[in-house]
């Protein structure tokens, strides 16, 4: 398989495309967690603390916020980079069969 693997015109195209799509996904992963983390790190809420006999009020991150808008960042550019590669992968098949 490895012998396949590396030689030039002995690939499938499938395999050239899916292999593209999962390695893209590392850094759409490392940016949606860097958008996770901007958001979690600028949007605050007011809870309330309790400081000796009384109680006031702080601003603490929005943790869920952030892991929810990272998710979402993640599967939306997932979802472009997976119709990026099937437009991709018509046009090799395309230019293949016209051979």
């Amino acid at each position: 398989m490895w012998n396949k693997l590396f030689k030039f015109g002995e690939t499938p195209p499938i395999r050239l495309i899916t292999a593209l799509f999962y390695t893209g996904l590392i850094p759409i992963a490392y940016k949606a967690q860097q958008f996770g983390t901007e958001i979690y790190a600028t949007n605050t809420y007011m809870a309330m603390v309790k400081e000796g006999y009384f109680y006031t009020s702080k601003a603490v991150n929005d943790l869920p916020k952030g892991v929810v808008y990272g998710f979402v960042a993640f599967v939306s550019a997932a979802v472009i980079w997976k119709v990026f590669c099937e437009i991709l992968l018509i046009m090799v098949r395309f230019f293949e069969s016209r051979k």
